[in-house]
């Protein structure tokens, strides 16, 4: 599955307002603000996601963290986030304001479900921390329709299903709602994230069978994820290719050296380590082989080397 982090975090960006009143139903826009900081921690920051609320009743911060993958140590991700964003509000002298974190899942598979970090000294407990976590396919999509929280409309069709509800329906109810917008560009960054977003769960061709191309195009949400997917593809691909190089080396090292050192059957042998693909393997392969004194030992070194694969 593409990376769909990007055109989420720039809908947060653009629609702070409806994320933030998403989570407090009380918020009012004209109270939420980016926060702004000229501290930059050391460690990469999410700075750019945070929001400021002037609520009358209490200022307070809010850091929002969409989640389009597995990741094991996302509470301690959190946390860093926290003490990142504390320690530009203390350099700048506003202490340590009350701070809600929310960690948006748009599919079940990509929830850890540990979120919380304790820990203790004896008696004494030096750690208790979590943060809101948003399950989307437990939210309700009437209700967000009938707030009209537009920056989240793109989540729609990962809602909360009626029953006996199919993938055309949800798509074309959630696609009715956005073609209300009347502002163009934005309408097309919804349609282009909702296509994003619902190609994770539903049949990529419903989805563009609905969602058509020529309808999303024109989105520089759009054109800026493209953009990043190709790039980090092209990325991908090369290490992919350096690594399988570095694979196809190693299986000619040992062919050659059970050639050379034991006269063994070049052929043979090519079509047993052929089976290997783990590079950590085959150079574990080689270190004992050097240490094999006689074919019939090195042969076995090879079969166990194979046997790991089962």
């Amino acid at each position: 599955m593409p990376k769909i982090d990007l055109p989420v975090k720039r809908l947060v960006q653009r629609r702070s307002s409806d994320w933030v009143k998403f989570l407090q139903p009380g918020c009012q826009k004209e109270w939420i603000k980016p926060f702004k900081s000229e501290y930059t921690p050391k460690t990469q920051s999410r700075l750019d996601e945070v929001f400021a609320v002037e609520d009358p009743k209490g200022a307070y911060l809010v850091n929002f963290e969409p989640m389009g993958y597995y990741d094991l140590i996302l509470p301690v991700r959190m946390m860093r986030y926290r003490s990142d964003i504390w320690e530009a509000t203390l350099h700048a002298g506003q202490g340590t304001p009350p701070l809600l974190q929310a960690v948006f899942f748009f599919y079940p598979e990509h929830d850890n479900k540990n979120h919380r970090l304790t820990d203790h000294w004896e008696e004494l407990k030096t750690l208790e921390f979590t943060y809101r976590v948003v399950r989307v396919w437990e939210e309700s999509r009437q209700s967000v329709i009938e707030r009209e929280l537009v920056g989240l409309y793109p989540l729609l069709p990962l809602m909360k299903e009626k029953e006996g509800e199919e993938a055309k329906q949800v798509l074309q109810e959630s696609i009715t709602v956005v073609s209300k917008i009347k502002d163009e560009a934005l309408r097309q960054d919804l349609l282009a994230v909702m296509g994003i977003l619902a190609g994770g769960k539903y049949a990529a061709e419903v989805v563009y069978s609905m969602i058509r191309r020529e309808m999303v195009m024109q989105s520089p949400v759009y054109q800026e994820w493209a953009k990043e997917e190709r790039i980090e593809g092209r990325i991908e691909g090369r290490i992919e290719g350096r690594i399988e190089g570095r694979i196809e080396k190693a299986r000619e090292d040992i062919c050659k050296f059970m050639v050379r050192r034991f006269g063994a059957d070049p052929d043979e042998i090519t079509q047993k380590i052929g089976q290997i693909s783990s590079l950590e393997i085959l150079d574990k392969l080689m270190e004992e082989l050097f240490a094999a004194n006689t074919k019939e030992e090195a042969q076995n070194i090879i079969g166990n080397g194979t046997a790991r694969l089962s």
